[in-house]
């Protein structure tokens, strides 16, 4: 089937199935849909259109800084993680990079765009879910080891512990590791390798605030690094203004302590509801359901097409994941759904078990 290269792409799902984009209850993206942004008034909005933000948005610089209690001079604010990982990748040509696959397809296209050679550090689905000790030997021949952690699509996410040790026993490695979902693993502040990177300067940590935050549309992530020439390189070769005035308007008022403390305590809820939504789609047999530590499942078909059940519901009014475009994923056989609200959640089982019961069941 043809799916949008990311997910939350309404427009194609609104000429696909004839609906308005508001007409959709999208599983598809995974934000952080129990927070609700603020936003500036209209006319404070207005006076940053019609003037330049800060070219190296040092403001923000030091706002995300103050919030994920880094250095300044180890963060580099983004146009969304996106930016960060394709600045990051530009480093290491000339380099042996190896991608721990299933993973986000932007990994390879980085490369790609960065002109580097690659190998796919390819798990079977039995290795999805286990400690890296399980293929830790596979790593050992690539210079730079690029990961999600916690993973996309799998939702699978590797203690510090484990990561700081893998570090100490390959110092000589760089590591690039995407925490673009961190903010949705319990007690995240005690796991995120932000917090160890003065001591690993052959670390760099991409950070989103799309997913957290729910500002997809305003583009802001980061690259984090205590390695002084990565980030003086990255922030050379990134453009000026590439931080909008809008962006950096929403940061002004939303990215404070203040402002992270209420993003977290919009979380308190998911555990309940992800065991909940769980429960639930674990009594039609015609799915697995996989662990997850993150806002999504990866939910594998076990009788059915993924192409065929994403068309029923997008008739429906429901968009979800078809995973084909992730790396590593075998095609036609995982989708991906957000967790939402508790009726939308339903709605969407409900939804499905229609799909599945409509459905011949092979002989």
């Amino acid at each position: 089937m043809s799916q949008a290269f990311h997910g939350g792409n309404l427009i194609a799902a609104a000429h696909r199935f004839n609906r308005e984009p508001g007409q959709f209850t999208d599983f598809s993206s995974n934000l952080n849909i129990w927070l609700e942004p603020v936003l500036a008034g209209c006319e404070e909005i207005f006076q940053e259109v019609i003037r330049y933000p800060e070219a190296d948005a040092a403001t923000l610089r030091r706002q995300l800084a103050a919030v994920y209690d880094v250095e300044p001079s180890h963060v580099l604010p983004t146009a969304g993680a996106a930016e960060a990982l394709y600045l990051t990748m530009r480093l290491f040509t000339g380099k042996r990079v190896g991608i721990i696959e299933p993973a986000f397809s932007d990994y390879s296209r980085a490369c790609r765009a960065a002109d580097i050679s690659f190998e796919s550090i390819l798990l079977s689905p039995h290795e999805w879910f286990s400690p890296v000790a399980a293929y830790e030997n596979r790593l050992k021949d690539f210079d730079v080891i690029v990961f999600g952690n916690p993973n996309n699509p799998t939702g699978h996410f590797h203690p510090r512990a484990r990561l700081i040790e893998l570090m100490r026993r390959f110092p000589q490695k760089a590591w690039v590791v995407d925490e673009a979902f961190i903010e949705f693993v319990e007690r995240h502040e005690e796991e995120t390798l932000l917090s160890v990177l003065p001591e690993y300067s052959s670390l760099i940590v991409i950070g989103s605030l799309t997913k957290s935050w729910r500002v997809p549309g305003l583009r802001l992530g980061f690259l984090a690094t205590s390695r002084g020439e990565w980030l003086e390189k990255t922030a050379l070769w990134q453009p000026p203004w590439s931080v909008n005035g809008v962006a950096q308007l929403w940061a002004k008022h939303n990215l404070t302590a203040a402002g992270w403390s209420h993003m977290k305590k919009s979380l308190a809820g998911l555990p309940s509801l992800r065991s909940r939504f769980m429960v639930e789609l674990e009594k039609m047999p015609e799915v697995r359901v996989h662990p997850t530590h993150v806002n999504f499942l990866l939910l594998e078909l076990l009788t059915s097409s993924a192409a065929d059940l994403y068309d029923s519901l997008g008739r429906e009014g429901f968009l979800v994941r078809v995973c084909d475009s992730f790396s590593g994923v075998p095609p036609d056989r995982y989708v991906r759904v957000a967790i939402r609200n508790e009726d939308e959640n339903l709605g969407l089982v409900r939804a499905m078990a229609k799909f599945f019961a409509t459905t011949l069941q092979p002989a």
